[in-house]
């Protein structure tokens, strides 16, 4: 019998986390399932070759070449293969010691199949999943180009495999064989990371579950999980105003959770069999079970995942901060001015816009443009005003100066996290602008976006061949980043004179960034 290491973690740094499970096992084989073919470039930067030897196996290849390396693999002239399509379909190679997913497989029979090629000789085998939700956003952008029964059953995959990654609590085992409509008795098998680390905490969800069933129930079993979550958060989105699911008493009773660990709930109830899920827009319904359960308010026990660290100042953090005499004092103009445009005070600005005016004290106009809330336009009309207002606070209160601001960014769409790990993976600028039919200006948009965000672009990839201005400009536009900081291009475009356009800029700012890692 097959003895398994099964393990399934989310991805923190997955090069870092791929590392140390081929450490465990140099000089023997295994095999690194991927979804893009560039990909395997990569492993090829960050593996001594060495110690590892490393052939690629995917669609893009030539038959012959295909053939070269699935060869060489078998005969152990190559101990890793990174692939991306179905590879090991017929091999006789019993001695495959590990089989890694790089990232999230489609589907929980494309997982099985796979990690079945490991261990065929009877002897430990190490099984690695790794995923992260930016996997999930790929899948289905190929997903959403399907239609009809071929898209259900693709959700339907990816559901699957989704709520198997995630689940903290089962046997790795019993989920898969479940799936097949098999059983494994045993309630633990003592080789996966399930079974071997301590058991998950867990918390009484119950509140939390009857809030999500409640919701599903009243918005008629209609509807996703996604929009149950936006239902409970109190989201003003155009779909829930469309529905009129503002009226609805479970609306805006869940905010104590942010909507990802509300879909994580969700993905809980699904496992544990309180909802079910159907068709192509993964509407969900109650089960029995979950009617029985509000019927008599059985306790539920789950795990609540932890708010997600963003990158961004907490909003919150800035509130214990700021100054609120100043606060006072600028809510009061904008009351005046709103008033007098007969318009609601937030048209004006925002309270959290007002609130980091109170923190940061900006006194120019440069300065203002760094708030959250202050864009070109709010700038013209109000920004004389209000810097003068918080000249002569700072004056009176002897505020001499002004606290540095970063400007916060907003958080990252999936498509920015698309373009971003798939020039990464090695695609060019211009194969972006092909696969997604944008400009050149929109992809390097999503590019800076990414980088100033605190994530890392690929600097082996041709971001530098992208630019067109001579040394001499370079070294000025760096200085000017030194001086200006890197958040507005405006005071970079004037210190230079206007001699280096903006998409030059964007890609300047871009490898000044990763020069300062």
């Amino acid at each position: 019998m097959k003895t398994f290491i099964s393990k399934c973690y989310k991805k923190r740094d997955p090069y870092k986390q791929t590392v140390e499970t081929l450490n465990k096992y140099k000089n023997q084989s295994g095999i690194i399932y991927c979804f893009h073919a560039g990909k395997w470039m990569s492993f090829l930067y960050i593996l001594p070759l060495k110690i590892f030897s490393v052939r690629p196996y995917h669609a893009g290849l030539e038959d012959a070449e295909r053939k070269r390396n699935q060869d060489a693999f078998i005969r152990d002239d190559a101990q890793i293969i990174v692939a991306t399509i179905a590879f090991g379909m017929g091999i006789n190679k019993p001695n495959v010691r590990f089989v890694i997913h790089f990232d999230l497989p489609k589907s929980i029979e494309s997982y099985y199949q796979e990690i079945g090629r490991a261990g065929r000789d009877g002897l430990p085998a190490h099984c690695l999943l790794l995923y992260s939700y930016s996997d999930v956003a790929k899948i289905n952008y190929f997903i959403d180009q399907k239609e009809g029964d071929e898209k259900r059953i693709a959700i339907q995959h990816l559901d699957a495999i989704v709520r198997y990654a995630e689940d903290e609590r089962i046997c790795r085992r019993k989920p898969l064989l479940k799936y097949f409509d098999e059983s494994y008795l045993a309630d633990n098998c003592s080789n996966c990371d399930n079974c071997n680390s301590a058991p998950t905490s867990l918390t009484d969800i119950t509140v939390y579950a009857q809030k999500f069933l409640s919701c599903v129930k009243r918005a008629d079993e209609k509807f996703g999980a996604g929009h149950i979550a936006d239902i409970l958060l109190g989201s003003k989105n155009e779909k829930v105003m469309r529905w009129g699911h503002d009226k609805l008493s479970t609306y805006n009773i869940g905010t104590e959770l942010n909507k990802k660990q509300w879909m994580h709930i969700a993905r809980q109830l699904l496992s544990m069999e309180y909802l079910k899920q159907e068709g192509e827009y993964h509407t969900l319904s109650l089960t029995a079970k979950a009617l029985d359960a509000l019927k008599k308010r059985e306790p539920i026990f789950g795990v609540v995942q932890e708010a997600q660290r963003v990158k961004r100042k907490d909003s919150r953090s800035v509130e214990v901060q700021y100054n609120e005499k100043l606060f006072d004092v600028l809510r009061q103009k904008r009351k005046e001015l709103a008033d007098a445009e007969r318009v609601p005070p937030y048209v004006v600005f925002s309270d959290k816009t007002l609130v980091e005016m109170a923190t940061y004290f900006p006194q120019t106009k440069d300065s203002l443009l760094k708030i959250s809330g202050v864009g070109q336009v709010k700038l013209k009309q109000y920004g004389e005003t209000f810097t003068q207002i918080i000249k002569k606070f700072c004056a009176e209160n002897n505020i001499a100066q002004p606290m540095q601001h970063t400007r916060t960014s907003e958080p990252l769409g999936e498509r920015t996290y698309m373009i971003a790990e798939a020039f990464n993976e090695g695609m060019t600028i211009d194969g972006l602008i092909e696969r997604h039919k944008v400009t050149k200006a929109t992809i390097l948009d999503h590019l800076s976006k990414y980088v100033l965000a605190g994530n890392k672009l690929n600097a082996k990839n041709n971001l530098h061949e992208q630019v067109s201005v001579k040394p001499e400009q370079k070294e000025s536009a760096f200085k000017a980043f030194d001086q200006h900081g890197v958040n507005l291009l405006k005071p970079i475009f004037d210190s230079l004179n206007g001699t280096v356009n903006y998409d030059d800029l964007k890609i300047l700012r871009m490898l000044y960034l990763i020069s300062k890692e």
